[in-house]
C-alpha cells in the first residue's frame, strides 16, 4: 500500500470520526460515564465537541498532505503512528484504571491505526 492511499485512509477516517464525535457527543459521553450527574455529563459534552473539532481539523490536514512527496507522506504517517499510539496508551491506561467505559472495539482500532502508520512509514520504498 502507498502511503499516499495510507494518508487517505487515515486523514478520512479521523474527519469522520470529528463529525460522529460532535453528532452524537451526548450518547457516547452517557455510554462512557454512565453515572454522570447532568453536570458532569455537560461537561462532558461540551469537551467532547472539543475533541470533535480538533478531530476533524487533524483529519482534514492529514487528508490534505496526501498528494505531497512520498518522504512527506512518509513524516506525517510516522507522526500519525506517534499520536495514535499515545490515544492507545491513554484509552488502556482508562481501561486498566476503570476510570471510563471504553469499548474495546475503539481501543482496538487506535492500536491498529498506530500499527498501520507505523509499518507503512517505516516501510522501504
Amino acid at each position: 500500500m502507498l502511503p499516499q492511499t495510507a494518508i487517505r485512509i487515515i486523514g478520512g477516517a479521523l474527519v469522520i470520526q470529528g463529525l460522529l464525535f460532535y453528532a452524537f457527543a451526548t450518547p457516547l459521553t452517557l455510554q462512557i460515564f454512565p453515572g454522570a450527574s447532568d453536570e458532569a455529563t455537560h461537561v462532558g459534552v461540551v469537551m467532547r465537541r472539543g475533541l470533535a473539532a480538533m478531530s476533524f481539523l487533524a483529519g482534514l490536514v492529514i487528508f490534505l498532505v496526501r498528494n505531497e512527496s512520498y518522504r512527506t507522506t512518509k513524516r506525517v504517517l510516522f507522526g500519525c503512528s506517534i499520536g495514535f499510539a499515545a490515544i492507545s496508551l491513554s484509552l488502556i491506561k482508562n481501561v486498566v484504571e476503570e476510570a471510563a467505559v471504553i469499548p474495546l472495539p475503539a481501543v482496538a482500532i487506535y492500536t491498529f491505526a498506530t500499527i498501520f502508520a507505523i509499518y507503512i512509514a517505516m516501510r522501504r520504498h
